[in-house]
């Protein structure tokens, strides 16, 4: 996300065999009728408050696919992890998902420079979510959400499969 570089295919193999032998991120592919269509990561797992990202790769998607990722980065870490909290950032001109962070009631904190990306300046937006606050908001959330979101949050499962 910070880095707009184009990244060599050897460089992009290295990184990949440095994730299986790193246990503090896990990564997990988002399907959508059986088709992948993104990630969710984490880092810093094992800490009291990891990191998380999501990316969606494909066009042809359900609307509303980000707010699930959203309901399961939290539920993900609320029900698997003994963290206290979880941390994001998002680049300054990432509206769609600052919006989506304030639907959820992520706490926001300082942001922080970020640089120059096709010759604009950027900030970098952290946010906070406390796991208690999820746990005693999760049902307020999703009551903001569409019915068919409500519906297919019901539906996430974190299946881990070997690499």
């Amino acid at each position: 996300m910070h880095n707009d570089k184009t990244i060599p295919w050897h460089e992009h193999l290295s990184w990949f065999e440095s994730l299986k032998q790193d246990p503090t991120r896990q990564f997990f592919v988002f399907y959508q009728n059986d088709r992948p269509i993104g990630v969710l990561n984490f880092s810093g797992l094992g800490t009291e408050e990891p990191e998380w990202g999501c990316y969606l790769g494909e066009a042809d998607i359900w609307p509303g696919s980000g707010l699930l990722l959203e309901v399961a980065a939290l539920d993900y870490v609320a029900d698997y992890t003994k963290a206290e909290a979880l941390y994001a950032e998002v680049l300054s001109f990432n509206q769609a998902v600052i919006k989506l962070h304030r639907l959820f009631e992520y706490q926001s904190l300082e942001s922080r420079d970020g640089g120059v990306r096709e010759g604009k300046a950027f900030e970098v937006h952290r946010f906070r979510y406390p796991l208690t606050d999820w746990r005693q908001r999760r049902q307020s959330i999703l009551k903001k959400l569409p019915a068919q979101i409500r519906e297919a949050s019901q539906l996430i499962d974190f299946e881990q499969e070997l690499l």
